[in-house]
């Protein structure tokens, strides 16, 4: 039995497709299949049902995962071990983003980081905050950002900060809009994010409480194109306050004058790999550029 193999079970267990699987382990098909084979030949029992629309635990593989998954956790255990022995915070470092570099404080935070850790690389993947979560569970990300609350179990979330939103429409708008009240913004046309984005939910929070839903006149995924949408007139939405305040700045936006909620901005690691030295590594180099209120408090109390 082969840590590679107990890897690819997993894997497929948690894809619950051959390809999917290979793809995540940068892999081909054939070779996470023979590995599978491998096992079962080993184990002597199955451990998937192989279907035309994936693959699906057997009994005795439900009951033999959580072995496996127990077994790759030490291994990844030892290894965090040896390296906090030798003090190495080294290799590449995965990171999920949800929004801008600048936003993120991310150009500061690299450049300190390399002075400090030069063996450390960084590498940054756009996603969306949902994404980011789950990724991070899956092993796909080391650590990513995200908006609004946590929905993903066996992630470990340290809270950055609370940031501030505000509805922007197209400047020529203004009069109409500045001192609108929640009725008459809900008339407006909205560009609204997909149902998995947290501003999504802010939005629907905002007006729980209006005679009428927002029009909803274009769903998108992306600050920029929301940000584009917006200049072009064809439609209003909630972003980030910064984010109004430039557009304002430039001359093309405005915001309405009432108030908006604020939305939570946090990082995500596995919970299994918070006290590894890279990880370690990062949030410190995070508590320099971001409150961290509560981070910081943990500390102290440690």
């Amino acid at each position: 039995m082969e840590l590679s193999q107990l890897k690819a079970f997993v894997t497929v267990a948690e894809e619950g497709h051959l390809t999917r699987a290979a793809d995540r382990l940068f892999t081909s098909q054939p070779a996470i299949s023979a590995k599978l084979k491998s096992l079962e030949e080993s184990l002597g029992v199955p451990l998937f049902n192989r279907t035309a629309k994936g693959m699906t635990l057997t009994a005795a593989g439900e009951k033999l995962l959580v072995q496996a998954q127990a077994i790759l956790d030490a291994s990844q255990q030892m290894e965090v071990e040896a390296k906090a022995i030798k003090g190495q915070v080294g290799g590449v470092l995965s990171v999920g983003l949800n929004s801008d570099l600048a936003f993120l404080k991310l150009p500061e935070l690299l450049a300190d980081a390399s002075s400090h850790y030069p063996d450390l690389q960084m590498s940054f993947i756009n996603g969306m905050s949902f994404d980011n979560q789950v990724d991070v569970r899956q092993g796909k990300l080391d650590t990513g950002f995200f908006f609004g609350p946590c929905t993903t179990l066996d992630v470990h979330t340290i809270h950055l900060d609370d940031i501030e939103t505000a509805i922007l429409a197209p400047a020529c708008w203004a009069e109409k809009i500045s001192y609108a009240s929640i009725d008459e913004l809900a008339n407006f046309p909205w560009v609204y994010t997909t149902e998995r984005c947290p501003f999504y939910q802010l939005k629907e929070t905002l007006f729980q409480d209006a005679k009428t839903k927002p029009t909803k006149a274009v769903f998108v995924d992306c600050e920029d194109a929301i940000r584009e949408l917006v200049k072009a007139g064809s439609g209003i939405a909630l972003l980030r306050k910064d984010d109004a305040e430039k557009a304002e700045a430039e001359g093309w936006g405005v915001s309405w004058k009432g108030r908006t909620p604020p939305i939570t901005l946090s990082i995500a690691v596995a919970a299994q790999r918070l006290h590894e030295p890279v990880i370690q590594a990062w949030l410190n180099e995070l508590a320099k550029f971001w409150p961290m209120k509560e981070y910081r408090a943990q500390q102290l109390a440690n």
